[in-house]
């Protein structure tokens, strides 16, 4: 058998990736709260809509991203014209977009601790990252962040809004200096909006021709279907239009986008159940003497053992009862993120915490 040297062919920054890591979906009787997706199933009436409304996509040919349907629906949605949005394969695909189209020398800046996915996907187009270390009560950023950076060097900021897994926002005021400076280009992550009360950057996108604004149904009942949205002014998105793959985007997904958005009632109702949840979890969680949350405004709760003591024990009490959060390495190894479940899950996970001792 030949023996392929893969670093012959393999660039190092491939080789000396670490990939990211998915947690196993777990069996019947897991507690499963770990991948921040939507825990509530669509009803029996709205499925046999569905089916219906998608019966007749024809998969035999390539898929239309362009259809007048979606788009219009999207206009009207965002206020944006779709000649400055594109679609992506989930996110992932279009955080890819942005940073393949880079050049070698733009930094790119990403708050500490965030998603991870930036500089996965930075490090593997070789491109420097730097971290921001952000405050480590409010998980805010620096305030002085904007006037100490230098002017001159191209840069480019990824800011989940609300950010992951932290869930608090950014200061608003912070992000737009950095918008001022046009040696800047600031992204901003909206996958976890709809379960906050703040306002989306798409605002300022005609104001702001160095911002672009990600967005997703994702985290609302979507993960499935992975559909993300990219929006940015005529400069940037028609570079990202170049590189961007043909037929990127199923044609059984964009048919069920439609159907959604023109069904959007039913997500509402389940967001407002989420964050309901979220406040009363929230409020359990401060009343548990070993933990320690914190605020959200996203469909999880970040929480910190209050004793590194317990770190060992409490992973395996968590594994022993089934229970899949998410939990971290490094400085942030005594800290655990949890998607808000149905109120049968969250009762059951209250249940368990307040059995740990």
């Amino acid at each position: 058998m030949i023996s392929l040297k893969t670093e012959d062919f393999i660039k190092d920054s491939i080789i000396n990736l670490i990939p990211y890591k998915v947690n196993e979906i777990g069996h019947n009787n897991s507690l499963k709260l770990d991948a921040n997706e939507s825990n509530y199933i669509l009803g029996k009436a709205i499925k046999r809509r569905y089916a219906n409304f998608i019966k007749d996509t024809l998969i035999n040919l390539y898929p239309d991203s362009s259809s007048k349907k979606l788009l219009n629906i999207l206009e009207k949605l965002y206020g944006i014209k779709s000649k400055n949005f594109i679609f992506g394969n989930g996110s992932d695909e279009l955080i890819s977009i942005i940073l393949l189209s880079l050049r070698k020398d733009v930094a790119v800046n990403i708050p500490s601790p965030s998603f991870s996915m930036y500089d996965i996907i930075a490090r593997y187009n070789d491109l420097n990252t730097n971290f921001i270390k952000l405050d480590k009560k409010s998980f805010d950023l620096p305030a002085n962040m904007a006037s100490r950076q230098n002017i001159y060097l191209k840069n480019i900021y990824f800011f989940s809004y609300p950010n992951n897994p932290t869930g608090n926002h950014f200061n608003d005021g912070i992000i737009k200096k950095l918008l001022e400076n046009k040696n800047n280009i600031v992204v901003i992550d909206e996958a976890y909006l709809f379960f906050s009360d703040k306002k989306s950057f798409i605002q300022y996108i005609t104001e702001y021709d160095n911002l672009i604004v990600l967005k997703t149904f994702s985290k609302i009942g979507l993960a499935g279907l992975r559909f993300g949205m990219l929006f940015a002014g005529d400069n940037l998105i028609n570079e990202f239009k170049k590189i961007k793959l043909p037929y990127n985007i199923n044609s059984l997904t964009l048919s069920s986008i439609e159907f959604f958005l023109n069904n959007f009632n039913e997500f509402d109702k389940n967001i407002k159940k989420t964050v309901s949840q979220r406040n009363k979890l929230y409020s359990v969680f401060k009343k548990i003497d070993f933990i320690l949350p914190y605020p959200s405004d996203a469909n999880f709760i970040l929480i910190k053992l209050n004793d590194k003591k317990l770190k060992n024990k409490f992973d395996e009490f968590l594994k022993n009862n089934n229970i899949i959060i998410r939990n971290f390495t490094g400085n942030m190894g005594l800290f655990y993120r949890i998607t808000i479940g149905t109120a049968l899950q969250n009762k059951k996970l209250i249940g368990y915490l307040e059995s740990f001792h």
